[in-house]
């Protein structure tokens, strides 16, 4: 009986255990694979127009904010707040995937990237 008592406590603790590890794991920041770690970077849309060619081109996004700021408009593409992984200096990788979506005729904003976390703000045209 004292030895069944040892193993039931025992048992219970290995359980309790396990529920604590797994519900706090569903709490935590997302992170890079590469760096362990999730440092988000802003870039800004420069490119020559807003064809889903060019927007969904990473060399035409960099770190310098474009003139006339963003607004929120699913329109055209403006920024996107990315993890830095997705940056080599300061343009985007080709890792990054960008995707885009059609709002007017030939006129495309951001709707999608390889990293879930990612936010895009578009802007009215």
């Amino acid at each position: 009986m004292k030895n069944l008592k040892k193993i039931s406590s025992g048992f219970l603790a290995l359980v309790f255990g396990i529920a604590l590890v797994i519900t706090q794991s569903a709490f935590t920041n997302p992170t890079s694979a590469k760096s362990g770690k999730r440092i988000p970077v802003t870039v800004y849309y420069h490119g020559p127009d807003f064809s889903q060619a060019n927007v969904t081109t990473e060399s035409n996004w960099n770190t310098t904010p474009n003139t006339g700021g963003c607004d929120s408009e699913p329109e055209v593409a403006c920024s996107v707040t990315i993890d830095s992984d997705y940056l080599s200096g300061s343009t985007l990788k080709t890792e990054a995937d960008l995707q885009a979506l059609e709002s007017t005729s030939s006129r495309y904003y951001i709707s999608g990237s390889d990293d879930p976390a990612a936010d895009y703000v578009n802007k009215t045209f």
